[in-house]
């Protein structure tokens, strides 16, 4: 069946047979009278039947147009019901940005978990070490590493880091001999951790020295250094959160008690922060906290 009239025909006839007053409608639907006029017109013609009967003062709903009003009222309060209906159980997407290690080591095992407490919620992972821009409205929450204090956002502190030399439980079965054990380096490069952290700075500050006839592997992804390590090949230097939970199933453990400083883990959004970034935020730190605290 062909439909010959609109929704907007049938809303104008809806205001005019409220009001019974094309002016008074036509402020209503931002529209010169003329305009609506016009509209309720077309109407008419296209449901051959007259609405209105037009007085000297006044306007009239004829027959016709009062049993019409009744089933056009019900049915726009139907179609506004399905419309907030939709809108409630719509997905909502929320983007998390953040390094590729904390996406590795973190947001990737833990996701299922948000899902199940957002189940309205789908969720979108960027991964980079580049600067994002915020207010683009890509992106709902970053998790960055730094030093805070963001300007024209707004950014708390997820936790402090620091980096620890780890290696696998076998390795230690004797002591370890710093002279000997093959090394694993990973360096983000001055231009993403202004903070010289690698094993040169730490063998200083034991005063002790690299032999030159150590094995050595050079990694750029501390994703891979993690991955190394944990296959047994060496002792490695890497964010104490970034390998939290390795630690805390003995999948690895710290060779020693020094550390080097690093910098730290911060959430950063947008000033007019939601109830549901802070609400994600909140869990991400939960989470978090209770591994580092083993």
């Amino acid at each position: 069946m062909q439909i010959q009239y609109s929704l907007e025909q049938l809303l104008a006839f809806q205001y005019v047979a409220e009001d019974l007053s094309f002016k008074k409608a036509a402020e209503r639907l931002h529209l010169t009278p003329t305009a609506l006029s016009h509209r309720i017109k077309k109407l008419e013609l296209a449901l051959e039947l007259k609405l209105f009967e037009r007085r000297t003062r006044k306007i009239i709903l004829t027959a016709e147009g009062e049993f019409l009003l009744k089933h056009v009222q019900a049915g726009f309060v139907q179609i506004q019901q399905a419309i907030d209906h939709l809108q409630a159980h719509k997905q909502r997407l929320f983007t998390i940005t953040t390094i590729p290690t904390y996406a590795t080591e973190w947001l990737i095992p833990y996701l299922p978990d948000l899902q199940r407490l957002y189940p309205e919620v789908m969720f979108r992972v960027h991964a980079s070490y580049d600067v994002v821009n915020m207010h683009t409205g890509q992106y709902d929450l970053a998790i960055r590493y730094g030093m805070g204090g963001y300007q024209d956002l707004r950014s708390s502190l997820l936790a402090k880091d620091e980096y620890i030399a780890v290696c696998h439980p076998f390795l230690l079965k004797e002591p370890v001999k710093w002279d000997a054990v093959p090394l694993i380096h990973f360096s983000w490069g001055d231009e993403y951790c202004p903070k010289r952290i690698n094993w040169q700075k730490w063998y200083q500050q034991q005063d002790l020295h690299i032999d030159s006839s150590q094995r050595q592997v050079f990694y750029n992804e501390e994703g891979h250094a993690i991955r190394a390590v944990l296959a047994g090949q060496g002792v490695a230097l890497l964010s104490k959160v970034a390998v939290a939970h390795y630690l805390k199933n003995g999948s690895l453990v710290q060779v020693s008690p020094l550390g080097l400083e690093a910098l730290d883990y911060y959430f950063v959004s947008l000033l007019n922060v939601d109830k549901l970034t802070l609400d994600i935020e909140a869990w991400c730190r939960e989470k978090l906290l209770k591994t580092l605290d083993r």
